[in-house]
């Protein structure tokens, strides 16, 4: 059985992508996504655009509930291919949140953790 750091909330939010350059002749890619589930560490989200595990990319996470923008820095951790690759599950983990981004995430997750 599978033991999480961080208590998990499955929802879905509107998530804009922005691959990191990996050098200064790259451009930065971006594209939308939404988020499968969410937690303090990180996120799964679905996509059609898989990168390649540890890309780093910076994130805009609009949470739908609280209207709140949540902003930072994301490694790719896992990916997993759903329906003969056409769609794609992949995991990020937060590896840089601005701090108002980040108490805005542990007020939104432990508010819904606690109301169940």
């Amino acid at each position: 059985m599978e033991k999480r750091r961080e208590k998990r909330l499955d929802e879905e939010n509107k998530v804009v992508i922005h691959v990191l350059p990996e050098n200064e002749q790259q451009e930065e890619e971006s594209f939308y996504s939404f988020s499968r589930d969410i937690s303090v560490g990180g996120l799964r989200l679905m996509t059609d655009s898989p990168l390649p595990v540890k890309t780093r990319v910076r994130l805009e996470i609009a949470l739908a509930e609280s209207q709140r923008l949540i902003t930072g820095i994301a490694e790719v951790r896992w990916v997993k291919s759903l329906f003969d690759d056409d769609v794609f599950e992949m995991g990020l983990e937060f590896v840089e949140l601005d701090p108002q981004s980040r108490v805005h995430l542990l007020e939104h997750v432990y508010r819904k953790v606690l109301a169940r």
